[in-house]
């Protein structure tokens, strides 16, 4: 399976998404920088989901267990380097934001933990990959940057209980089928700042994780995979718990699992319930700019 090369630098990603905000606290066009001025030892794998955790909020609990860096996407500056966990309040002020200190004039700020296993906790949750965190009209707005996979990994586990679908196969065609759905919802959402929101559509990071090998045989051996096809034309704007349930009543879960059983692979299995269906590796998404 080939890989993929990022062809957007994290400044650019995050420069694009943050100027094209129209709070006054955001500035109206940002330059596009070179990823060689970062130095960042992690980020999610592309393609990126940006997942809305929450808004309007007056304080957030926010904590890394382990050495991490924080940024102003705006600049690309680095604003601090913490070789240990950190766990504050973090809080809007008239003059930026505050987590464990002030960051004077910086209205945005994105917490890259050093190893992808620490993730970032908000609120007593843990997400993998990064979180932003943008000041808005004196409140707090958090959005998860996740890759397609760990997001939908988690959506999966939380959806598809060991005891009703215990088959690496069976698994491998929901999570390409849901896989599909969630990267038709990063091409179609005209949203800038996030492409789904993890309240209506269940999503909990790492809250929820299905370890067993079947499950995390499945996710690896799909990775990136999505389905292309006439069937895939009818996109929809809007992704939540439905789009799960949809996948359960189409893919049902006494058939897939007696074809998986039977030594039926993924992509036959998906061929039965998606004729037309042809099996691709999803490519990074462009940035939605204005």
């Amino acid at each position: 399976m080939k890989n993929i090369t990022c062809g957007f630098s994290l400044f650019a990603l995050f420069s694009a998404v943050v100027a094209s905000c129209a709070s006054p606290v955001f500035a109206a066009a940002a330059p596009v920088y070179d990823q060689r001025l970062l130095q960042v030892r992690y980020m999610p794998e592309e393609p990126l989901v940006k997942a809305l955790l929450t808004k309007d909020q007056d304080v957030l609990m926010v904590e890394v267990k382990g050495s991490h860096n924080i940024y102003d996407p705006y600049t690309g500056r680095k604003l601090e380097a913490a070789f240990i966990g950190s766990s504050y309040q973090m809080a809007p002020t008239p003059d930026g934001i505050r987590w464990g200190q002030e960051f004077p004039g910086v209205f945005q700020i994105v917490i890259v933990p050093d190893e992808p296993s620490l993730g970032v906790f908000v609120n007593g949750v843990a997400y993998p990959g990064v979180v932003t965190f943008y000041e808005v009209d004196n409140r707090l707005v958090a959005v998860n940057w996740v890759s397609l996979d760990d997001f939908t990994a988690s959506l999966l586990g939380a959806n598809i209980m060991p005891k009703e679908v215990d088959q690496k196969e069976a698994l491998a065609a929901y999570a390409i089928a849901l896989r599909t759905k969630v990267y038709q919802q990063l091409l179609t959402s005209d949203n800038k700042f996030w492409d789904v929101n993890a309240d209506a559509c269940g999503y909990r990071g790492d809250a929820v994780v299905r370890l067993d090998a079947p499950f995390k045989e499945a996710m690896k051996a799909t990775k990136k995979i999505i389905m292309t096809g006439d069937q895939q034309s009818n996109l929809t704007s809007h992704f939540d718990k439905k789009v799960i349930d949809d996948i359960r009543q189409k893919l049902t879960i006494s058939t897939v699992q007696d074809m998986a059983k039977s030594g039926k692979d993924a992509k036959i299995i998906l061929h039965r319930f998606y004729p037309d269906q042809n099996l691709t590796v999803a490519e990074p998404v462009q940035p939605k700019i204005q």
